[in-house]
This record gives structure tokens, C-alpha cells and sequence, in this order.
């Protein structure tokens, strides 16, 4: 009977199109002969067979162990009601009679993803500071989500939103951060899925540069390819070519790492010429940086965001504080 500690494998691509899943993959066990896998949906009523297990596997073969030459599946499954978004496992049925059930489908299909690996760097980067506050700018707990407990001890925490609301300690706009909090506050500062809702991200390159102390980090998740949200403050979105452009020696950082993430596929809903080869260029869910402070800007952009983008934040919070 095997055991999972001899159990390789890899998700490639588990993407959800409505009531189907694309699924492609490999598993091998150590020792141990696969017969059949399932999938095991927490939604359904029962698992569902790969009937497609067994494709011929000569990367894994040469990467992992010869005899692994037939581990890959890659098929549609049809998603149970209710289970688009969910995780799940699979169940390998091997030869002696015996099972072994995975982990997490996503997680294994999240490992080794540069933007998710990003993310961890710059938390890794926080536990070399002695002391000091780590500000997060978009902090409001609006799905429940918080990242205050990721944020080592011996740091303190601020959340910013321009918004009051769960896990916000100071409400303000991002665009006019020193002259909310002050020059020199922070040791680091983090944004996730909120510079492309900045009216004006290199601004806010500035203010950032302004409020971290020397040799401070930033660390900004956003998106480079995402449907529209958040109207009317939806502005832009970023690629690994973004980030120089906005963390510069003129800005006051150099870049550390930049990464873009979580591999996806754009489709046209018409066939066209220009669309019919979409699904075949590269496209990504996110983009990442980590950029370090190396000293002060002087570059200033006087435009306030009440000019620059009219009527699309709330109105209480666009007041320019006094200078």
C-alpha cells in the first residue's frame, strides 16, 4: 500500500466555464500503479471519473522517474451546481486495491506561481525590519479578507481605505497619503487589487515615496488582465513593463522583483480574425512588485483627484487637506 510522501503531482489548468471545468494535469505515485482517478467535488453527489488519465507524460517521465511516461489527464468535467469556485480533490485508485486522496486542487495549482511568490517575498522581506509600521492602503475588509495577522509581530499595522469600515484605522485618499499621515512613517507599505483603481498610480508613487523612511519596501497586487469592476473607478491595468515607469530612481525606488501571476486565457464571445488567436497569447490575473526606497523625490504632481477623475470617489473624501 502506498502512501501519500510517494505521491508527485502537478495541476496545470483547472478553469470553470460556467457549467464545465477544463482540467489538465498529472499524478504518479512511487511504486505504486494508478488505475483510475476521481474527482472529488464538495458540491456533488458523487466523484467524477477522468476517463482521461493516461496520456502519454514524457516531461514528467524526464523530470520525475521513467516509468511516469502515461501520468497526464486533461479533459472537460462537468461542475456539479454550486461548485464553480470551490476546491476539491482527487481520489487515485492504484492497482493493490488501495486510494490516496490529494490536497487542495488549487493550492497544488497555485505552487510555483511567480505573482503568489511575489506576495510571500515581500512578507519574508518585513521579518529583516527591527520595528516600525506597515501601512496597507485598501484595507477595508470588504469580502472578510484581512492581511493585518500576515504582518510580523514586532511591526505594527495601519489600515487605510477611503472608506470608514471593518479594519480601517484611518480613512483618507491614497493620492494625498503624506499630508493624511505624515512624511517618514512607514517601514513598508501594501496594496492588493487597488492601483488599478487609482486615478492617478504615479502620484501615489510619490506619496509612497514620501511616507516610507529610507530603505523602506512597497509592495503592490494588481491586475493585468481583469474584467471591468468597480465602475466608474475602473482606470488601469499593469504588466511587468508598468512598474519601472512608476518605481524609478526619479520616483525615489529602485525595483526588487516584479511578477506577473495566475496564467489565464482571454476569449472573444465573436469570432473574428483579430480575436480567433486571443486565447493563445499570453495573459495573466495579476501583477506584482516589490521596489525599495532609495532616497527622496522631487518630483510633484499638483493635480488634485476630484480634478483628474470628476465625480468617481466619494465626494467626503476629495477634499485636499491643508499643506
Amino acid at each position: 500500500m502506498a502512501d501519500s510522501s510517494n505521491l508527485c503531482w502537478k495541476i496545470d489548468l483547472c478553469s470553470a466555464y460556467f457549467d464545465r471545468m477544463w482540467l489538465r494535469g498529472w499524478c504518479f505515485v512511487r511504486g505504486a500503479e494508478i488505475i483510475a482517478i476521481d474527482a472529488l467535488f464538495p458540491a456533488g453527489s458523487g466523484p467524477v471519473r477522468l476517463v482521461s488519465f493516461g496520456l502519454p507524460s514524457p516531461d514528467v517521465a524526464a523530470a520525475i522517474d521513467p516509468s511516469a511516461s502515461h501520468a497526464r489527464f486533461e479533459e472537460w468535467v462537468a461542475l456539479p451546481a454550486g461548485q464553480s469556485g470551490r476546491d476539491f480533490t482527487l481520489r487515485l485508485h492504484l492497482a493493490d486495491g488501495s486510494a490516496l486522496e490529494t490536497t487542495s486542487v488549487h493550492q497544488c495549482a497555485r505552487d510555483g506561481d511567480a505573482g503568489h511568490a511575489c506576495w510571500y517575498h515581500f512578507l519574508d522581506a518585513l521579518q529583516k525590519f527591527d520595528g516600525g509600521d506597515a501601512l496597507e492602503i485598501g484595507s477595508r475588509a470588504r469580502s472578510a479578507i484581512t492581511r493585518r495577522q500576515l504582518i510580523p509581530a514586532k511591526l505594527g499595522y495601519v489600515g487605510m481605505d477611503i472608506l470608514p469600515g471593518p479594519n480601517v484605522d484611518l480613512v483618507g485618499d491614497a493620492h494625498q497619503l503624506s499630508a493624511v499621515v505624515g512624511p517618514r512613517k512607514f517601514v513598508a507599505a501594501f496594496s492588493l487589487s487597488v492601483f488599478e483603481h487609482l486615478a492617478m498610480p504615479w502620484k501615489v508613487a510619490l506619496e509612497l515615496n514620501r511616507v516610507l523612511v529610507p530603505g523602506g519596501l512597497v509592495f503592490v497586487n494588481t491586475h493585468q488582465t481583469w474584467p471591468l469592476h468597480e465602475m466608474p473607478c475602473d482606470f488601469w491595468r499593469y504588466s511587468n513593463d508598468t512598474w519601472p515607469c512608476l518605481f524609478n530612481a526619479m520616483t525615489g525606488f529602485e525595483i526588487v522583483e516584479v511578477a506577473q501571476g495566475e496564467p489565464a486565457q482571454v476569449h472573444g464571445l465573436w469570432d473574428s480574425p483579430v480575436a480567433r488567436h486571443l486565447p493563445e497569447s499570453p495573459a495573466f490575473l495579476t501583477s506584482n512588485v516589490i521596489a525599495r526606497k532609495i532616497g527622496e523625490t522631487k518630483l510633484e504632481w499638483p493635480v488634485p483627484t476630484a480634478v483628474a477623475s470628476p465625480g468617481s470617489y466619494p465626494a467626503g473624501e476629495l477634499a485636499e487637506p491643508p499643506r
